[in-house]
């Protein structure tokens, strides 16, 4: 069973080491990975007072994941359909959902956030290279080294997603990356914005090509 003070880890920011190892794990320019950490990030994967990753509680996600059995008793963190309420603004109040529904069903509501700088979901555990979603979160609260290294396992499992980045295919990456809705919210046009931004950043530096 995992504690609240399992949350709070030591918010090691990430290294440019950090992204190298990624760009070179995904055999994509270091351009291309800094372009999606600009726009998918958003230049964090902690909070900076809690120490805790930051996160995004899906009570949709945990609804269906429990049967919906939890909806009636507990409809703040229990809900069959997505945008019911507002998500909580804080990230203390967000923790405070996701602890409510782990004393329901911690490895469901686990899987039910999203999570650190790339806010990868905790079912996708497997994906990201981990046996189990707590082993997944226990990984989230080391650092931001971490997170990138779970990102950059996530998008080797999708050979679509993959495909996309290192093609380039921005509207590709964001559709699978971010869902049908990624146009409604210029995924794909921020990322071409990031990407010839880091691109000339990585030229100048004399850091390689596109």
């Amino acid at each position: 069973m995992m504690t609240p003070e399992a949350f709070v880890g030591p918010a090691t920011p990430l290294a440019p080491a950090d992204l190298a190892a990624a760009a070179a794990q995904l055999q994509v320019s270091l351009a291309r990975v800094r372009a999606v950490d600009e726009v998918e990030s958003r230049g964090r994967g902690f909070h900076p007072e809690s120490r805790r990753p930051i996160i995004l509680f899906e009570p949709h996600v945990f609804s269906r994941r429990t049967q919906h059995r939890f909806d009636a008793s507990h409809p703040e963190v229990s809900y069959p359909t997505w945008n019911t309420r507002p998500y909580p603004p804080s990230q203390a109040q967000r923790y405070a959902q996701l602890f409510a529904a782990m004393a329901l069903d911690e490895t469901e509501a686990l899987k039910s956030a999203s999570w650190g700088r790339f806010q990868i979901m905790g079912l996708n555990h497997a994906a990201a290279g981990f046996p189990t979603v707590q082993a997944f979160v226990a990984a989230m609260v080391k650092g931001e080294g971490e997170q990138m290294g779970a990102f950059a396992r996530f998008v080797l499992a999708n050979p679509g997603l993959l495909a996309a980045l290192r093609t380039g295919d921005w509207a590709g990456f964001a559709r699978l990356y971010n869902g049908p809705n990624f146009a409604a919210h210029g995924y794909d046009q921020k990322l071409k914005v990031a990407y010839a931004r880091a691109l000339s950043a990585t030229a100048q530096a004399g850091l390689g090509a596109a």
